[in-house]
């Protein structure tokens, strides 16, 4: 037998002995003294597989070198007798990477690239690259895996596989850069999928007192937010003709697409959110303001300023006006990129002083010195019976309004058959999260909270 047969059968045996240790963790119980015997048996027999391959590539080896003629070294020695390794050609093979980042990057690439292909297609030289390499294939057998549902689906029986570090990594970094929730709100972790946070509602008072009065008794209080997350899945198709000399760009491709679909949702959730299933439950900040019970939360804007074109500079100073002084210091504009260039560019140019230079050159997003953090999730129609009695735009720090729960990590789950009439894989990736818009503001004016909304009006 060839040394890639041999690897294969080793990694097959490992296997069938994992399957059934998963099988009685998932039951909760120890092995039975059959299953005992199989694991012990499936465990010696990888060993002797293993060992046996080791000696066939070490034969093959040196059968190699003997056979081979004596060439003169083409890669210059360093002065510790070390030398200089040529570039891999395959880590050349490749366009500019768009998901993975930093000096490592086309290195980390290629190892989530090896894994995706051990994983999607069981291919053998890759999952052997992984176990070279110490790339854990880890099943995810956590209670949130569903793995009942998983099988119904024909994907993979144990739930689906945690990703790699690096391509998490890579994912996490993307969805932070695409997503305007995590690079604003407030981000905690969590470590089960419910958990409460304390708030501070109330504080101590200072009275007078006269000379033989008794000193008004008052107290810190407290209460709690509840953060409960919640499972978002995307779903995604791949081609069953994979190389691997692509490998870097599927990895890359797959990562940049699952992190672009995860902050979409999340900035929709957290700006949009009106608590059914499409948002998970979760309310967003703008229907939050107007629901009510948030008065203080926004200023209305003034007469027929209900379009783009008719707010103006006093508009944005009455939101600005309205900001608590403890929020300014992190504070920032969020509105649509289309509200950005319809209102503030369109008041930053008609201000005056402009010369020719300084309005061909690209200049930082800010108004009156604050950052301008542009949502696509925001509203950018330009019509007044949709934008009158909505919130247009908001202004403040949410990392004091808003916190955005992470439970987990990225996991991704493998089915063959769900479009095999398209020769396609489906690849579903899984992350749980919560947003919740706790403080922006009380019933009146006096009540104002960290983030303040500026209201169309008619």
């Amino acid at each position: 037998m060839t040394v890639l047969e041999l690897r294969e059968l080793t990694a097959e045996k490992a296997e069938q002995a994992q399957a059934i240790k998963d099988k009685a963790t998932e039951e909760s119980r120890g092995l039975t003294s059959e299953e005992g015997k199989v694991f012990d048996e499936l465990l010696t027999e990888a060993d002797r597989l293993e060992g046996e391959a080791d000696r066939q590539e070490r034969l093959e080896k040196t059968q190699a070198r003997l056979s081979k003629p004596r060439q003169r070294a083409t890669t210059p020695d360093l002065a510790n007798g070390r030398t200089i390794e040529p570039p891999k050609p395959h880590l050349f093979r490749f366009g500019k990477l768009r998901a993975f980042m930093g000096n490592e990057a086309e290195a980390n690439a290629y190892k989530a690239g090896r894994w995706l292909l051990a994983v999607i297609h069981n291919h053998a030289p890759s999952r052997q690259w992984c176990h070279d390499h110490g790339v854990q294939i880890v099943r995810d057998l956590t209670p949130e895996s569903d793995s009942r549902a998983v099988q119904v689906e024909g994907i993979n029986t144990l739930g689906g596989f945690i990703v790699p570090s690096e391509m998490e990594r890579a994912i996490i970094d993307l969805r932070e850069t695409y997503g305007s929730a995590r690079a604003n709100c407030r981000i905690l972790p969590m470590s089960s999928d419910h958990t409460t946070i304390p708030r501070r509602s109330g504080g101590v008072t200072a009275y007078f007192i006269g000379e033989t009065d008794a000193i008004t008794e008052s107290e810190k209080s407290w209460n709690q937010v509840e953060m409960t997350a919640k499972k978002l899945g995307a779903l995604t198709r791949m081609s069953t003709d994979l190389s691997e000399d692509a490998i870097i760009n599927i990895a890359d491709d797959l990562a940049d697409e699952m992190a672009y679909a995860f902050a979409v949702k999340e900035d929709e959730c957290c700006i949009d959110g009106d608590g059914t299933s499409t948002y998970g439950g979760m309310i967003g900040i703008r229907p939050k303001m107007i629901d009510g019970s948030h008065a203080g939360s926004y200023v209305e804007a003034a007469a027929a300023g209900d379009n783009w074109s008719e707010i103006d500079a006093s508009d944005l100073t009455n939101v600005m006006a309205a900001l608590p002084k403890y929020a300014r210091r992190g504070a920032k504009w969020h509105c649509s990129p289309l509200a950005k260039v319809a209102v503030f560019d369109r008041l930053l140019l008609a201000a005056g002083g402009n010369t020719n230079q300084n309005l061909a050159q690209s200049q930082p997003a800010m108004y009156s010195g604050y950052p301008i953090e542009e949502w696509p999730a925001m509203p950018t129609v330009d019509a007044g019976a949709v934008l009158n009695a909505v919130i247009m735009m908001f202004f403040g720090d949410m990392r004091f309004s808003t916190t955005l729960g992470d439970r987990r990590g990225i996991t991704v789950k493998v089915s063959d058959q769900r479009y095999i009439e398209y020769d396609q894989i489906a690849i579903q990736a899984t992350q749980r999260f919560t947003i919740n818009n706790h403080d922006i503001g009380g019933l009146t004016s006096a009540t104002r909270g960290p983030v303040v909304g500026l209201l169309g009006n008619t």
